[in-house]
């Protein structure tokens, strides 16, 4: 196919895109006659893509397209509200037709005309599924980058909200990134290194921000999430006004949180709308959930198997009485319920709401009860292993929560070979990888983020709003 569209006749050019489009079959030709100035023109676009109704008025207008200027005026006049831009070449025209616009050439004209009809699909703003809040804001992001864009820029409300676009290309196919920060409290460096990272992206094969997520992390084997994902737009705010930077990915509803450190996972946007006190109350209550999940069920296997001197006496006692009739060791009653409640878990996730939770709760119920009288699992063993459920999800980061999901079995195993040793090993182990973890070169474990020189203040105690509020003295903010 010919490329310039100088000189090529209005047949040649139709007859060249009609080819392009063959085996499309939402394509659509339309050929307008202009009575009043003896011309035809033609219209392109793909029908799936779009508004039907800005279509017909434009072919309504062009019909009656009337007057004493000269044709070239005239047409350009007309389409001049729903024009894009105008082009010389056929390739241009043929991926301005794919992006959901529509190309408009005529007779005797050298140009040809991109007209902005995309009618993009998409839902409208509706409350956060995966972040629920008693108070506080209920909007959540949709899957259209310029919506999410405009609802951050709406709430953080500062001119310094700088938004860098950045396309990632790879043959004809394009995808779009938006890179949020604010002028003079982030910091360049980490802009710089984000950006870097993001020009070295080479495939456009990125459904969501958890896709982009795995291409740019600094540690892509460890099994904690160095970026936090979020679709509740209150909480880009926070981190944009800390200092952080926020990433959009066309098509998804999650936006990315970079860099992040390991206590901002652990935060909830309820801290901050309800009393401190209470507030502070729960947050100390998520880290204790942390140890619980990961270390509660390797602790029993310890005491059981090798540590029954530990136990006070009436405690040892009560747990032989519920073992008397088990006939396996602990390591895998253990992990016949483990691995039945993740099962458990992922089924409810994958049925329908109302089913799945039913599914949840009545096969817990029932399977626990059942796997006690047939002697397969102590009843001890069954409260223990309900607990380690409860508390993983207190948690209010699903991918945050899962690594101590996956954690949980690498301490049942190591408990079953080492006892009490192998649990202080695994969490020493946990602890300096933890210690060694960065998120764009910014320690995972620190206490404070670089701007505001007491934030360590506020990782397990929330301050009141009115200390929380007042900015130390050279903070840079």
């Amino acid at each position: 196919m010919a490329t310039d569209y100088i000189g090529i006749s209005y047949d040649d050019i139709k007859s060249n895109i009609q080819a392009a489009f063959q085996e499309q079959g939402d394509f659509v030709s339309k050929e307008i006659t202009i009575p009043d100035y003896g011309r035809k023109c033609c219209l392109f676009f793909l029908g799936s893509q779009i508004s039907w109704k800005v279509i017909a008025e434009v072919g309504l207008n062009i019909e009656k397209l009337s007057g004493s200027e000269r044709f070239d005026a005239a047409f350009c006049s007309l389409l001049a509200p729903t024009l894009s831009k105008t082009t010389l070449f056929q390739d241009e025209m043929v991926m301005a037709i794919f992006e959901g616009n529509t190309v408009v050439i005529a007779e005797h004209l050298s140009i040809a005309f991109i007209l902005r009809t995309h009618a993009p699909k998409k839902r409208s703003f509706a409350e956060s599924t995966t972040e629920k809040v008693v108070r506080g804001p209920k909007l959540a992001y949709i899957e259209d980058l310029d919506d999410n864009i405009g609802l951050t820029r709406q709430m953080v409300n500062s001119k310094n909200l700088k938004v860098e676009e950045h396309q990632i290309k790879e043959n004809e196919s394009i995808k779009t990134l938006s890179l949020l920060y604010i002028k003079g409290v982030a910091d360049e460096g980490i802009i710089a290194d984000i950006t870097d990272r993001l020009h070295k992206i080479k495939t456009t094969e990125i459904q969501d921000s958890g896709m982009i997520e795995e291409l740019i992390e600094d540690a892509p084997f460890s099994p904690f999430p160095q970026m936090q994902s979020t679709e509740r737009p209150d909480r880009v705010t926070a981190a944009l006004n800390d200092g952080r930077l926020v990433l959009f990915v066309a098509n998804s509803p999650f936006a990315l949180i970079l860099p992040t450190t390991f206590d901002m996972l652990l935060q909830s946007p309820d801290d901050y709308y309800e009393r401190w006190i209470a507030s502070s109350f729960l947050r100390l209550l998520r880290y204790m959930s942390l140890f619980i999940t990961v270390f509660l069920s390797s602790l029993y296997i310890s005491f059981v198997s090798f540590h029954h001197g530990l136990l006070p006496t009436d405690v040892a006692m009560t747990i032989i009485a519920t073992r008397e009739d088990i006939p396996f060791p602990p390591i895998l009653e253990v992990l016949i319920m483990e691995v039945t409640i993740e099962l458990l878990r992922e089924a409810g996730i994958r049925l329908p709401s109302p089913l799945g939770q039913t599914i949840g709760l009545v096969g817990g119920v029932i399977i626990g009860q059942a796997a006690v009288e047939a002697n397969i699992v102590s009843s001890l063993m069954v409260i223990i292993v309900s607990i380690t459920t409860i508390t993983s999800f207190t948690v209010p980061s699903y991918s945050f929560g899962l690594s101590f999901r996956l954690l949980r079995f690498g301490a049942i195993i190591i408990s079953a070979i080492l006892g009490l040793v192998g649990v202080m090993f695994f969490f020493l182990f946990v602890l300096i990888h933890l210690s060694k973890l960065t998120s764009f070169n910014q320690p995972y474990l620190s206490g404070k983020f670089f701007f505001y020189n007491q934030k360590w203040k506020q990782i397990f105690l929330l301050l009141s709003k009115k200390r929380a509020l007042k900015k130390p003295k050279g903070s840079g903010a």
